[in-house]
């Protein structure tokens, strides 16, 4: 037990230090690892897990809605998708049909892709030197 408390003490102090990037990639991570999760709770047929896990992958997705600044074009666009998003996992609850998972794990690839970029494009900028 004390173990378990131990693990969680760090997790939290680990994330609670992360840049917002990597906060976002880390959702986007754990957000994909449900969703590939309820896809094979479809295929064996187990509703428990396939709510359990839509659900989970929402909490990540909502989570990740809160961090996004809605004061710029592009955040108004990546509002739009995690909204469309959202709407696929609804109808995935509601139909129980796994049709829209492929669709929302690509979405949510490519995100990641475009987030680890854009940290690579910022740590250069960030830390650009003339010096050795």
């Amino acid at each position: 037990m004390e173990m378990e408390k131990a693990i969680q003490i760090y997790k939290e102090a680990s994330t609670s230090t992360l840049s917002m990037m990597e906060y976002v990639l880390l959702l986007l991570s754990e957000m994909q690892k449900y969703i590939q999760q309820c896809q094979v709770a479809i295929v064996s047929t187990d509703n428990e897990e396939r709510d359990r896990t839509l659900s989970k992958a929402q909490d990540f997705l909502f989570e990740i809605m809160t961090t996004t600044n809605q004061e710029t074009v592009e955040s108004e666009r990546l509002m739009t998708l995690y909204i469309h998003m959202n709407q696929c996992l609804v109808k995935t609850r509601m139909t129980q049909s796994g049709e829209l998972l492929p669709h929302i794990e690509q979405l949510t690839a490519q995100l990641i892709e475009s987030w680890q970029i854009a940290k690579q494009v910022t740590r250069r900028r960030t830390y650009k030197t003339d010096q050795l």
